[in-house]
């Protein structure tokens, strides 16, 4: 009886509300002269760019990797497992959105 009780009450409970998602910066991985490169608002990083960067983000804001089309898996892994040294956990990969 108590179970039944229990279960209607969680039936009847409103559902929690949606946390709003971390604002993410988007951030496109390129293959340059050979080089894996990270590119954040048409700019390539540096390297100690990127570990500025990569401190932020450590501290909970998402990233967004955008794939550029062909692009290399090698060089996007390289720079996943360098972000996740860093204490980078948010990473979302995403499609680069195809033009009309």
């Amino acid at each position: 009886m108590i179970f039944q009780v229990a279960a209607m009450a969680l039936l009847l409970a409103e559902p929690a509300p949606r946390l709003p998602e971390p604002e993410a910066d988007e951030i496109v991985v390129r293959a340059v002269r050979g080089k894996c490169r990270v590119q954040l608002a048409d700019r390539i990083l540096s390297d100690s760019e990127l570990n500025a960067r990569a401190e932020e983000w450590a501290k909970g804001k998402a990233v967004r990797v955008i794939e550029p089309v062909g692009a290399d898996y090698k060089c996007l892994a390289r720079i996943a497992f360098r972000l996740n040294d860093k204490g980078v956990r948010l990473i979302e990969f995403v499609d680069r959105p195809e033009r009309p």
